[in-house]
């Protein structure tokens, strides 16, 4: 049970990572350095969670 759930979560941050990503670039073409920082920070920080409950979900058994 805990490892379909880690797999989700895991799924789920990922998702929201790709769309954090396609952000900072809309940001950037429009020259808004500042959001784009923000959204690429953000980004950077969802794909790191995401990571965790991914090796968790891998190692649990």
């Amino acid at each position: 049970m805990f490892m379909k759930k880690n797999f989700i979560i895991s799924v789920v941050c990922l998702i929201l990572c790709f769309l954090l990503i396609v952000t900072a670039i809309i940001f950037n073409i429009k020259e808004m350095e500042e959001y784009c920082m923000y959204a690429g920070m953000a980004s950077t920080v969802i794909a790191f969670i995401s990571v965790l409950f991914g090796l968790n979900s891998w190692s649990e058994k």
